[in-house]
């Protein structure tokens, strides 16, 4: 039996599309939330990481990486709009890999800025992310 109707959405992608799910974990700058049935309506601010639908008896469980954003909850309805997000069965390891070597080699750099610092820190935090989705889900 399924909860929810789930979106997850970024600027340049519709990720999921009312996708059935019974719960749903999601990280959030206050922490990783799990949302039931029943929940009442939330508005939440999203942190980079795993955003998890699982979908029951019925439906496949799917994973998202997601990079900050807002989460919507109203009624049956979710709506996660994200930055940045690519579900684990589509990310591509190798590339995640290559993203991570690079994004730590830039930090290594003793002239970056605090804005580049800033930068990099996420790029290797996202590409790490990335690279974790991919070998847990991709099997």
């Amino acid at each position: 039996m399924n909860y929810f109707l789930v979106d997850v959405l970024t600027p340049y992608k519709v990720l999921a599309k009312a996708v059935p799910a019974e719960s749903l974990l999601v990280p959030t700058v206050r922490g990783q939330i799990n949302l039931l049935p029943e929940h009442t309506h939330v508005i939440a601010k999203l942190d980079t990481g795993t955003l998890s639908l699982l979908g029951g008896a019925d439906d496949p469980d799917r994973h998202f990486s997601i990079t900050t954003g807002v989460l919507k909850v109203l009624g049956k309805k979710i709506t996660i709009l994200t930055n940045v997000g690519e579900e684990g069965k589509e990310i591509n390891l190798e590339r995640a890999q290559r993203a991570f070597k690079n994004a730590s080699e830039k930090l290594l750099s003793e002239s970056l800025s605090d804005d580049e610092l800033l930068k990099y820190r996420r790029k290797a935090e996202r590409a790490q992310l990335r690279i974790q989705i991919a070998q847990k889900f991709q099997k």
